[in-house]
């Protein structure tokens, strides 16, 4: 018996949820709106440190580029949910940097419209509850990193910076790579590492370690 493969139409709705949650996340930390950059960069942490939670992501790689994380497919979706009603644009302007222009982009939930979906999706009898709580957790720690500095930090981050990445190339943490060898996270390996300095008799929680990484990284960021 084989595993029928998602189609196209339930990759776009866990997507488009997931670009949801992300912001509904970083509504509960304070962060009602976010620039582009870094809600990637926030979805970026998500991504790489889902592993510490044992949750699962939609995406499970991203597009590095230099000026940071970029995911294609959630930024499809944010612009189509805001085309639904369900997210709003905040700020939009343009911006010369380097002799090119640029769009300026800042985005936040419709709270009204966003929440009724939400809310269905919270009483779904599948509904992962530890995921929302891996999300909450992570935007009240990304929200502690100054606002200038929010994408400067996912540019910091282990599996971002790790010698056998380059950019204009995909990052994937799951799965194997050509040689058959199960793919490194580097950042959840890092997030856990904290465990190696706690006390004796002292188990780290995975908010604990995510809270202990998110720092270290407000701190490289110079945040």
């Amino acid at each position: 018996m084989t595993t029928a493969r998602r189609t196209p139409a339930n990759e776009e709705t866990a997507l488009q949820l997931r670009v949801l949650r992300l912001l509904s996340a970083l509504a509960s930390a304070g962060v009602e709106t976010v620039r582009i950059e870094d809600f990637h960069a926030f979805a970026f942490f998500a991504e790489v440190l889902a592993p510490v939670w044992g949750v699962e992501t939609p995406v499970g790689a991203v597009l590095k580029e230099e000026g940071g994380p970029h995911y294609p497919a959630l930024q499809h979706q944010l612009d189509r949910l805001v085309g639904m009603g369900l997210v709003r644009v905040a700020r939009l302007t343009a911006d010369a940097r380097e002799g090119r222009w640029k769009l300026d982009a800042a985005f936040g939930l419709r709270t009204r419209n966003a929440g009724k979906v939400l809310a269905f999706v919270a009483d779904m009898p599948d509904e992962d509850l530890a995921t929302t709580t891996f999300l909450e957790q992570l935007a009240f720690a990304f929200a502690e990193i100054p606002v200038d500095h929010r994408d400067d930090a996912a540019q910091r981050d282990a599996a971002w910076s790790a010698p056998d990445t380059s950019n204009d190339r995909l990052i994937r943490f799951s799965g194997t790579d050509g040689r058959g060898q199960k793919r490194r996270n580097y950042s959840a390996e890092a997030a856990r590492y904290f465990q190696r300095y706690a006390p004796d008799g002292v188990e780290l929680s995975a908010a604990e370690q995510t809270t202990l990484y998110m720092g270290l990284m407000r701190r490289r960021a110079g945040g």
